[in-house]
């Protein structure tokens, strides 16, 4: 509840859909005409909270780097007293404007600087359901058989030197290549009506991790025909440029910046890539993937599938001695 201009405070709650978004999402906006308080998520994994009052010059707090499980309603109270504000959430503060004791919060109120989170919030629980998955499937079948194992892996490994052999000769510019390419890597990770995605399958036989590095706070490209390079920019290893590590079944769920301000889940734009290569596009064009962007992500496209070639090679080798059902946490103690 708002008590004056001067000094006040208000709870709020906020649906985060997901976390942290890809591109700037207003999460709030409420004004009584005297005082206007606007919420931002911001793609670093903070919050950007803005006070405005009559008279006064408006007031913004950037929070610490917030490591949310999305979608989720985040509750939280911001408190003002003169040109000072403070946010708090579960009755710990996230931000505040300069040291600041507001009454009611028993946390510190000088926030220290985090680190920007560096695994996303969501690894676990997609390895975990992989597993689940994998399981149930082993269950109805009455039990996992090491032949099946074994071509599962046997099906990863040539699948895998056949998508690093179209990535050799795309970056050597056969680019006449380029459709078996994403075919490939879309049948990999997302399967089809008949086949299941075939590294995820083989992962959970496994319990492996599947870990892509992609920016922790990507910037949208100023040029509309970067968007999809920028959509793919990936690495198989954390760097400075690469610094969140997420999971690969994450990664294909996550949304991206795309034209007008919208944003489309990963793993969809994967397969209007794939549409946008195939003969009936290449001469009519595509409504979401035109030319340009094509041609611009042309070496993001090898990067992924060099990423997931060495992902697959990790399994392949690791699921030679697979046992004959997989390991679930409770078997194992």
């Amino acid at each position: 509840m708002v008590d004056s201009l001067a000094d006040g405070s208000l709870f709020a709650e906020l649906q985060i859909s997901t976390w942290p978004p890809a591109v700037t999402q207003t999460l709030l906006r409420k004004s009584d005409g005297q005082r206007t308080l606007v919420v931002r998520g911001k793609p670093s994994g903070r919050l950007r909270v803005a006070l405005e009052r009559e008279g006064y010059q408006p007031i913004v707090v950037r929070t610490v780097h917030l490591r949310l499980r999305a979608p989720t309603i985040l509750k939280v109270n911001v408190t003002w007293r003169g040109t000072d504000m403070v946010v708090a959430a579960s009755g710990q503060v996230i931000g505040s404007s300069r040291e600041f004791d507001p009454q009611g919060v028993v946390a510190p109120a000088e926030v220290e600087q985090t680190a920007a989170p560096i695994d996303h919030v969501d690894n676990a629980r997609a390895r975990d359901l992989r597993g689940r998955q994998i399981a149930a499937l082993f269950s109805d079948r009455g039990g996992a058989t090491e032949a099946l194992a074994a071509r599962w892996l046997g099906d990863l490994g040539q699948a895998a030197n056949v998508l690093a052999d179209l990535a050799t000769l795309v970056r050597q510019g056969r680019q006449h290549h380029l459709p078996g390419l994403v075919r490939g890597i879309r049948q990999m990770v997302m399967g089809d009506d008949r086949d299941p995605a075939l590294l995820q399958f083989c992962a959970a036989l496994i319990d492996a991790p599947l870990l892509l590095y992609v920016p922790a706070a990507p910037a949208k490209p100023e040029q509309p025909a970067q968007l999809l390079a920028a959509a793919f920019d990936v690495a198989s290893a954390r760097d400075a440029a690469h610094e969140l590590a997420m999971d690969l079944d994450v990664w294909l769920r996550h949304d991206v910046p795309w034209l007008n301000g919208a944003s489309l889940p990963l793993g969809w734009l994967l397969k209007q890539t794939e549409d946008a290569l195939s003969q009936a596009h290449l001469t009519q064009g595509s409504s979401v993937v035109g030319a340009d962007m094509l041609q611009a992500a042309v070496a993001p496209l090898c990067e992924v599938a060099g990423c997931l070639c060495l992902l697959a090679a990790q399994i392949h080798r690791a699921g030679l001695t697979v046992p004959d059902e997989p390991q679930t946490e409770a078997a194992a103690q």
